[in-house]
């Protein structure tokens, strides 16, 4: 009698976990996959080199999210990311590389102009710095109805959602040799978020950064992540005293950017470099020699 039954339940379990090649197939998945691409500005795959974490948002015909995950390591470093389990369908995928202390808000929105994302500290309140190196990700796919063990890969381009911002101040005295204490150095005006559709969104925000100060040079620097804004002329940098608001220096970047070409804000990657020095009483606006020798070659 314990034989029956025991054969009976292990026959339950084949049956239902060949159910699939039954005549209902509404438990049936084929295996769909997405290849993970990004070439920057020219032909070569960086996706790898510039990518390291990848999250997954699938939406529905009514824009409904029915799927978010981070993708597995492994896949990211495969650039294979497997989609999780989806009825017969056309849906929206999005996905947002590098989003180490980056918020998402609004999923359930359905609103793709609402669905934001940007720094934690911005959500939070907090003092923003910058943002994390983003990059963005859109397709639409279509999932066909299960008839057999298909496998389908689509591919999937990655664009940039975000400016570096590189800021070197010379002629600053050691604050330890009674210089008083290093200014404050600060990006005003950026726009601090960007929804699904890789678009700049919120009121304008004043991010301080953090600086590195070398007491031999006399040199005070900063690196920061910016979102892709539109209006560079809102945009200033400036460098105050940590005490009060007046400005020691002040860049409008749509001025400075106009005064530089050779800085092209329309590629997927951008670095804007930035030189304030003070020098006899004097401060000077200029792009580091540095990235001129780096950057006329091919300009």
């Amino acid at each position: 009698m314990k034989l029956t039954k025991i054969v009976f339940c292990l026959g339950l379990l084949v049956a239902g976990l060949c159910s699939c090649i039954r005549e209902d197939l509404d438990d049936c998945f084929s295996t769909n996959k997405l290849l993970l691409s990004y070439k920057g500005d020219g032909t070569t795959e960086l996706f790898s080199e510039k990518i390291c974490r990848v999250e997954l948002f699938v939406f529905d015909a009514e824009n409904r999210c029915v799927n978010s995950s981070i993708i597995p390591q492994d896949q990211v470093a495969n650039r294979t990311a497997q989609l999780p389990p989806l009825a017969a369908g056309t849906y929206r995928i999005v996905c947002l590389g590098n989003t180490h202390d980056t918020k998402i808000g609004n999923i359930d929105s359905g609103d793709y102009g609402q669905m934001l994302f940007g720094a934690n500290d911005f959500f939070a309140g907090n003092t923003v710095s910058g943002n994390d190196s983003l990059y963005y990700a859109t397709t639409s796919y279509t999932v066909l109805p299960y008839t057999g063990a298909e496998e389908q890969v689509q591919v999937i381009e990655f664009s940039s959602s975000h400016y570096d911002l590189m800021v070197e101040v010379a002629g600053i005295p050691d604050p330890g040799n009674g210089g008083g204490g290093l200014p404050a150095l600060e990006i005003c005006g950026v726009t601090p978020c960007t929804d699904f559709e890789n678009r700049v969104s919120g009121e304008p925000a004043d991010y301080l950064l953090e600086t590195d100060y070398n007491s031999d040079g006399m040199l005070m620097t900063a690196q920061a992540n910016i979102m892709r804004h539109e209006n560079h002329e809102e945009v200033y940098v400036r460098l105050r005293p940590t005490t009060r608001a007046e400005s020691l220096a002040e860049v409008n970047l749509g001025e400075f950017l106009a005064a530089n070409p050779i800085i092209d804000c329309t590629r997927q990657e951008v670095l804007i470099p930035i030189r304030i020095e003070f020098k006899s009483g004097n401060v000077t606006v200029s792009v580091p020699e540095w990235y001129v020798e780096q950057v006329k070659p091919e300009f």
